[in-house]
Protein backbone atom coordinates (compact mmCIF):
# COMPACT_ATOMS: atom_id res chain seq x y z
CA UNK A 1 0.00 0.00 0.00
CA UNK A 2 2.53 2.05 0.91
CA UNK A 3 4.79 1.57 -2.22
CA UNK A 4 1.44 2.05 -4.29
CA UNK A 5 1.22 5.67 -2.40
CA UNK A 6 4.77 6.50 -3.63
CA UNK A 7 4.12 5.70 -7.31
CA UNK A 8 1.41 8.28 -7.02
CA UNK A 9 2.87 10.73 -5.60
CA UNK A 10 6.00 10.64 -8.03
CA UNK A 11 3.09 10.34 -11.07
CA UNK A 12 1.39 13.64 -9.58
CA UNK A 13 4.57 15.40 -9.19
CA UNK A 14 5.82 14.84 -12.69
CA UNK A 15 2.23 16.06 -13.64
CA UNK A 16 3.26 19.42 -11.95
CA UNK A 17 6.34 19.28 -13.29
CA UNK A 18 5.37 18.77 -17.09
CA UNK A 19 2.27 21.53 -16.43
CA UNK A 20 5.44 24.23 -15.50
CA UNK A 21 3.81 24.97 -12.05
CA UNK A 22 6.94 25.02 -10.05
CA UNK A 23 9.79 27.83 -9.84
CA UNK A 24 12.86 26.65 -12.19
CA UNK A 25 14.97 26.01 -9.09
CA UNK A 26 12.17 24.08 -7.47
CA UNK A 27 11.85 21.94 -10.82
CA UNK A 28 15.32 21.56 -10.97
CA UNK A 29 15.15 19.84 -7.44
CA UNK A 30 12.94 17.59 -7.88
CA UNK A 31 13.68 16.37 -11.09
CA UNK A 32 16.81 15.45 -9.23
CA UNK A 33 15.15 13.45 -6.86
CA UNK A 34 13.33 11.30 -8.78
CA UNK A 35 16.24 10.72 -11.36
CA UNK A 36 17.68 9.28 -8.11
CA UNK A 37 14.35 7.15 -7.32
CA UNK A 38 14.28 5.46 -10.66
CA UNK A 39 17.54 3.06 -10.71
CA UNK A 40 16.85 2.23 -6.88
CA UNK A 41 12.99 1.28 -7.98
CA UNK A 42 14.60 -0.52 -10.69
CA UNK A 43 16.97 -2.39 -8.67
CA UNK A 44 14.30 -3.36 -6.06
CA UNK A 45 12.06 -5.04 -8.73
CA UNK A 46 15.40 -7.49 -9.83
CA UNK A 47 15.50 -8.80 -6.57
CA UNK A 48 11.81 -9.68 -6.59
CA UNK A 49 11.48 -13.42 -7.72
CA UNK A 50 9.19 -15.37 -10.01
CA UNK A 51 7.39 -16.95 -7.10
CA UNK A 52 6.31 -14.06 -5.35
CA UNK A 53 4.94 -12.39 -9.12
CA UNK A 54 3.15 -15.17 -9.42
CA UNK A 55 1.13 -15.62 -6.12
CA UNK A 56 0.06 -12.14 -6.80
CA UNK A 57 -1.30 -12.64 -9.90
CA UNK A 58 -3.10 -16.03 -8.68
CA UNK A 59 -4.73 -14.03 -5.91
CA UNK A 60 -5.84 -11.65 -8.20
CA UNK A 61 -7.11 -13.95 -11.14
CA UNK A 62 -8.84 -16.11 -8.25
CA UNK A 63 -10.56 -12.44 -6.44
CA UNK A 64 -11.49 -11.63 -9.99
CA UNK A 65 -13.29 -15.02 -11.08
CA UNK A 66 -10.76 -15.16 -13.90
CA UNK A 67 -10.08 -18.73 -12.41
CA UNK A 68 -13.49 -20.38 -11.33
CA UNK A 69 -14.21 -21.20 -7.84
CA UNK A 70 -13.68 -24.85 -9.11
CA UNK A 71 -10.33 -24.76 -10.36
CA UNK A 72 -8.93 -22.55 -7.73
CA UNK A 73 -7.92 -25.43 -5.32
CA UNK A 74 -5.76 -27.28 -8.33
CA UNK A 75 -3.85 -23.71 -9.26
CA UNK A 76 -2.72 -23.70 -5.30
CA UNK A 77 -1.98 -27.24 -5.01
CA UNK A 78 0.14 -26.72 -8.67
CA UNK A 79 1.92 -23.51 -7.18
CA UNK A 80 1.98 -24.98 -3.76
CA UNK A 81 4.34 -28.29 -5.29
CA UNK A 82 6.12 -27.26 -8.23
CA UNK A 83 6.74 -22.92 -7.49
CA UNK A 84 6.42 -21.56 -3.92
CA UNK A 85 9.42 -23.50 -3.13
CA UNK A 86 11.66 -24.22 -5.91
CA UNK A 87 14.93 -23.04 -6.84
CA UNK A 88 14.25 -21.49 -9.69
CA UNK A 89 11.06 -19.92 -8.54
CA UNK A 90 12.65 -18.05 -5.48
CA UNK A 91 15.85 -16.62 -7.97
CA UNK A 92 15.58 -13.00 -7.76
CA UNK A 93 14.42 -11.65 -11.04
CA UNK A 94 18.45 -10.52 -12.26
CA UNK A 95 19.10 -13.77 -12.05
CA UNK A 96 17.00 -15.96 -14.30
CA UNK A 97 17.25 -16.62 -17.82
CA UNK A 98 15.77 -18.41 -20.45
CA UNK A 99 17.88 -21.31 -19.78
CA UNK A 100 16.81 -21.52 -16.58
CA UNK A 101 13.36 -21.12 -17.67
CA UNK A 102 13.12 -23.68 -20.18
CA UNK A 103 14.69 -25.80 -17.53
CA UNK A 104 12.07 -24.76 -14.74
CA UNK A 105 9.59 -26.28 -17.08
CA UNK A 106 11.20 -29.66 -18.15
CA UNK A 107 10.82 -30.39 -14.33
CA UNK A 108 7.34 -29.94 -14.25
CA UNK A 109 7.29 -31.94 -17.17
CA UNK A 110 8.89 -34.75 -15.56
CA UNK A 111 6.93 -34.05 -12.36
CA UNK A 112 3.40 -34.27 -13.86
CA UNK A 113 4.59 -36.41 -16.94
CA UNK A 114 0.94 -37.57 -18.46
CA UNK A 115 -1.09 -35.77 -16.06
CA UNK A 116 -1.88 -32.74 -18.90
CA UNK A 117 -4.32 -30.71 -16.64
CA UNK A 118 -1.70 -29.79 -13.86
CA UNK A 119 0.86 -28.99 -16.69
CA UNK A 120 -1.54 -26.60 -18.25
CA UNK A 121 -1.57 -25.24 -14.70
CA UNK A 122 1.95 -24.46 -14.75
CA UNK A 123 2.41 -23.33 -17.84
CA UNK A 124 -0.22 -21.26 -17.21
CA UNK A 125 0.66 -19.49 -14.04
CA UNK A 126 4.50 -19.38 -15.32
CA UNK A 127 3.52 -17.55 -18.59
CA UNK A 128 1.45 -14.61 -16.61
CA UNK A 129 4.06 -14.44 -13.86
CA UNK A 130 6.71 -13.83 -16.82
CA UNK A 131 4.53 -11.91 -18.63
CA UNK A 132 3.91 -9.07 -15.67
CA UNK A 133 7.54 -9.41 -14.56
CA UNK A 134 8.79 -8.56 -18.61
CA UNK A 135 6.17 -5.71 -18.12
CA UNK A 136 7.65 -4.31 -15.42
CA UNK A 137 10.87 -4.34 -16.82
CA UNK A 138 12.26 -6.75 -14.02
CA UNK A 139 13.92 -9.13 -16.17
CA UNK A 140 17.05 -9.25 -17.97
CA UNK A 141 16.13 -11.44 -20.95
CA UNK A 142 12.99 -11.34 -23.08
CA UNK A 143 10.23 -14.50 -22.20
CA UNK A 144 9.31 -16.66 -25.22
CA UNK A 145 6.02 -15.91 -25.50
CA UNK A 146 5.64 -19.66 -28.14
CA UNK A 147 7.66 -21.94 -25.64
CA UNK A 148 4.97 -23.65 -24.54
CA UNK A 149 2.79 -24.31 -27.37
CA UNK A 150 3.24 -28.07 -26.95
CA UNK A 151 1.53 -27.79 -23.72
CA UNK A 152 -1.23 -24.82 -25.31
CA UNK A 153 -3.11 -25.96 -28.14
CA UNK A 154 -6.09 -23.94 -27.55
CA UNK A 155 -3.57 -20.28 -27.57
CA UNK A 156 -6.09 -17.47 -26.28
CA UNK A 157 -8.63 -19.39 -24.80
CA UNK A 158 -8.79 -20.19 -21.13
CA UNK A 159 -9.96 -24.20 -21.11
CA UNK A 160 -12.64 -24.53 -17.84
CA UNK A 161 -12.08 -28.20 -16.10
CA UNK A 162 -15.08 -29.36 -15.19
CA UNK A 163 -16.74 -33.07 -13.65
CA UNK A 164 -18.29 -35.31 -15.92
CA UNK A 165 -21.94 -33.39 -16.27
CA UNK A 166 -23.35 -37.17 -16.89
CA UNK A 167 -23.97 -40.03 -14.62
CA UNK A 168 -21.51 -42.96 -15.19
CA UNK A 169 -24.40 -45.33 -16.49
CA UNK A 170 -25.28 -42.52 -19.08
CA UNK A 171 -21.41 -41.82 -20.20
CA UNK A 172 -21.73 -45.72 -20.66
CA UNK A 173 -24.80 -45.68 -23.05
CA UNK A 174 -22.94 -42.91 -24.93
CA UNK A 175 -20.12 -44.73 -25.31
CA UNK A 176 -21.50 -47.66 -26.46
CA UNK A 177 -23.38 -45.56 -28.76
CA UNK A 178 -20.11 -44.04 -30.21
CA UNK A 179 -18.84 -47.61 -30.35
CA UNK A 180 -21.84 -49.01 -32.73
CA UNK A 181 -21.47 -45.88 -35.14
CA UNK A 182 -17.69 -45.97 -35.64
CA UNK A 183 -18.23 -43.87 -39.36
CA UNK A 184 -19.77 -40.77 -37.74
CA UNK A 185 -17.21 -38.69 -37.05
CA UNK A 186 -18.64 -36.21 -34.69
CA UNK A 187 -19.41 -38.98 -32.73
CA UNK A 188 -15.65 -40.15 -32.41
CA UNK A 189 -14.81 -36.70 -31.61
CA UNK A 190 -17.76 -36.90 -28.55
CA UNK A 191 -15.94 -40.00 -27.25
CA UNK A 192 -12.50 -38.14 -26.96
CA UNK A 193 -14.11 -35.37 -25.65
CA UNK A 194 -15.46 -38.01 -22.76
CA UNK A 195 -11.78 -39.40 -22.34
CA UNK A 196 -11.31 -36.13 -20.21
CA UNK A 197 -8.79 -33.30 -20.35
CA UNK A 198 -9.76 -31.92 -23.74
CA UNK A 199 -12.28 -29.37 -24.95
CA UNK A 200 -14.44 -29.65 -27.98
CA UNK A 201 -12.56 -26.36 -29.20
CA UNK A 202 -9.31 -28.40 -29.18
CA UNK A 203 -10.25 -31.08 -30.35
CA UNK A 204 -11.99 -29.27 -33.65
CA UNK A 205 -8.39 -27.88 -33.76
CA UNK A 206 -6.38 -30.91 -33.38
CA UNK A 207 -4.28 -31.69 -36.19
CA UNK A 208 -1.97 -34.39 -37.48
CA UNK A 209 0.48 -33.59 -36.43
CA UNK A 210 -0.55 -32.84 -32.84
CA UNK A 211 -1.13 -36.31 -31.84
CA UNK A 212 2.51 -37.02 -31.03
CA UNK A 213 1.76 -35.36 -27.74
CA UNK A 214 1.77 -37.62 -25.17
CA UNK A 215 -2.18 -37.47 -24.11
CA UNK A 216 -3.04 -38.62 -27.67
CA UNK A 217 -0.68 -41.18 -26.94
CA UNK A 218 -3.09 -43.14 -24.86
CA UNK A 219 -4.71 -46.24 -26.15
CA UNK A 220 -8.67 -45.23 -25.86
CA UNK A 221 -7.45 -41.60 -27.42
CA UNK A 222 -5.36 -42.86 -29.79
CA UNK A 223 -7.65 -45.65 -30.67
CA UNK A 224 -10.72 -42.81 -31.45
CA UNK A 225 -7.96 -40.49 -33.65
CA UNK A 226 -7.26 -43.70 -35.78
CA UNK A 227 -10.68 -44.30 -36.59
CA UNK A 228 -11.41 -40.42 -37.43
CA UNK A 229 -8.34 -40.14 -39.86
CA UNK A 230 -9.47 -43.17 -41.68
CA UNK A 231 -12.60 -41.74 -42.63
CA UNK A 232 -11.11 -39.05 -44.83
CA UNK A 233 -7.23 -38.81 -46.85
CA UNK A 234 -4.46 -39.59 -45.37
CA UNK A 235 -2.97 -35.77 -46.77
CA UNK A 236 -5.11 -33.61 -44.65
CA UNK A 237 -4.49 -31.60 -41.99
CA UNK A 238 -7.10 -32.07 -38.95
CA UNK A 239 -8.37 -34.87 -37.67
CA UNK A 240 -11.71 -34.67 -37.28
CA UNK A 241 -13.63 -33.97 -40.74
CA UNK A 242 -16.49 -34.20 -42.92
CA UNK A 243 -17.35 -33.98 -46.52
CA UNK A 244 -19.34 -30.69 -47.19
CA UNK A 245 -20.54 -29.49 -50.65
CA UNK A 246 -18.01 -32.55 -52.46
CA UNK A 247 -15.36 -30.96 -50.38
CA UNK A 248 -13.43 -31.56 -46.55
CA UNK A 249 -13.69 -29.65 -43.71
CA UNK A 250 -13.03 -29.48 -40.03
CA UNK A 251 -15.89 -29.68 -37.91
CA UNK A 252 -16.60 -27.54 -35.05
CA UNK A 253 -17.42 -27.15 -31.32
CA UNK A 254 -21.25 -26.59 -32.87
CA UNK A 255 -21.19 -29.48 -34.52
CA UNK A 256 -20.17 -31.57 -31.62
CA UNK A 257 -22.53 -30.39 -29.59
CA UNK A 258 -25.75 -30.92 -31.70
CA UNK A 259 -24.08 -34.32 -32.42
CA UNK A 260 -24.69 -35.23 -28.75
CA UNK A 261 -27.90 -33.45 -28.55
CA UNK A 262 -28.98 -36.14 -30.78
CA UNK A 263 -27.57 -39.05 -29.38
CA UNK A 264 -29.18 -38.27 -25.96
CA UNK A 265 -32.47 -37.60 -27.58
CA UNK A 266 -32.13 -41.48 -29.13
CA UNK A 267 -30.80 -43.16 -25.76
CA UNK A 268 -33.65 -40.94 -23.73
CA UNK A 269 -30.87 -39.44 -21.81
CA UNK A 270 -31.37 -35.73 -21.02
CA UNK A 271 -28.91 -33.82 -22.52
CA UNK A 272 -26.36 -31.41 -20.98
CA UNK A 273 -24.95 -28.68 -22.85
CA UNK A 274 -21.12 -29.05 -22.51
CA UNK A 275 -19.52 -25.42 -23.53
CA UNK A 276 -16.78 -25.27 -26.36
CA UNK A 277 -13.91 -24.55 -23.87
CA UNK A 278 -14.74 -27.06 -20.98
CA UNK A 279 -12.36 -30.06 -20.58
CA UNK A 280 -13.55 -32.99 -18.34
CA UNK A 281 -11.74 -33.54 -15.01
CA UNK A 282 -10.49 -36.67 -15.31
CA UNK A 283 -10.28 -38.69 -11.63
CA UNK A 284 -7.02 -39.84 -10.19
Amino acid sequence: MEENKIVMLCQIVSRIISENQLPDVAEAELRKILEEEKPKKKEEDRKICLTSVIEKELEKAIQLGQICESNAGLYQSVFDKSIKNSEIGNMPASELSDMLIRKFVLQAGQVYKLDRIRLKCFTGMMQTGLNKMSEEDMLGFVPDKHMYKDYLMCSGREIQYIDNPYTDAETEKIKEWIEMHLDDTRGLAIGLWFCGETSLEEIANLKKEDCHISIFKKWERAQIISRALNLHPKNEKFVFMEIKEKRLEKLTPQGFQLKLYHICNKLGIKYKRINRTEAMLCKE
